[in-house]
């Protein structure tokens, strides 16, 4: 087990890629703190990797509120002493065109994509600055790279959160907290559906899988001493770079 005891707080945790790296990482020997709104979901987790012989624990709180942030990263560390990876996953979308977006929307994007990332970032880097390093990955996309049409305020909100691990990473390296930002084309995961996409088209059939993206996950979590990884970008293979 590659990751044995290291305590790691995943946001998003019910769902998709955040679920599936809840698991790949409790596989490695992480103590998983899996932190989301719905508790039944976070249970059932919980419940999984716990069957698996792995050690996990559910969080409900809403990532937009820094007050909540702020409760779950203090319990954390209370309860287990530290947090050695941080994986900043919780997000929102959608696929539509540009003008008929809300005012509304823009704020719920912002908010969960960009707000939760800078508020777990603000409250766990203390943390990892007093523990004398660790390891923090952002699940970004490769919307954060290039703009798409129809994504508009989902592009700008991964944008921002490319741009804030890449100043992060500049920023706290040297003192040994390392920043990664993972970039994933097209997954199929209930984040894919809606706005004209339904399960089991031809098209999500192709995407990658949350699978995928936990592997990717893990790659960055790993224990180096000599390298961090900065970016990693991923492209399901029917999907063009």
């Amino acid at each position: 087990m590659r990751l044995k005891d290291k305590v790691t707080l995943i946001t998003g945790a019910s769902r998709g890629i955040g679920r599936a790296s809840a698991i790949a990482l409790a596989k490695e020997g992480a103590t998983v703190v899996a932190v989301a709104r719905t508790q039944k979901d976070l249970d059932a987790l919980v419940g999984e990797i716990e069957a698996a012989g792995g050690k996990a624990k559910a969080v409900v709180a809403d990532v937009t509120d820094s007050a909540q942030v702020k409760k779950s990263v203090d319990d954390t560390v209370a309860e287990l002493g530290r947090i050695d990876i941080l994986v900043n996953n919780a997000g929102m979308g959608g696929y539509r065109p540009f003008l008929e977006w809300t005012e509304e929307d823009y704020d719920q994007i912002m908010a969960t994509n960009t707000k939760s990332t800078w508020l777990y970032c603000k409250d766990v880097i203390p943390h990892m600055l007093k523990a004398g390093g660790g390891q923090i990955i952002n699940v970004a996309s490769v919307a954060g790279l290039q703009g798409y049409p129809s994504e508009a305020i989902y592009c700008a909100s991964k944008f921002a959160q490319i741009a804030l691990t890449q100043a992060l990473d500049r920023e706290f390296f040297e003192r040994n907290i390392k920043v990664t930002a993972i970039c994933p084309g097209g997954v199929e995961t209930h984040f894919a559906l809606g706005d004209g996409r339904t399960a089991g088209e031809d098209k999500l059939k192709g995407f990658s899988t949350a699978e995928d993206v936990a592997e990717a996950v893990v790659m960055a979590a790993l224990p180096r001493e000599r390298t961090r990884i900065v970016n990693i970008i991923m492209r399901p293979m029917n999907e063009a770079s």
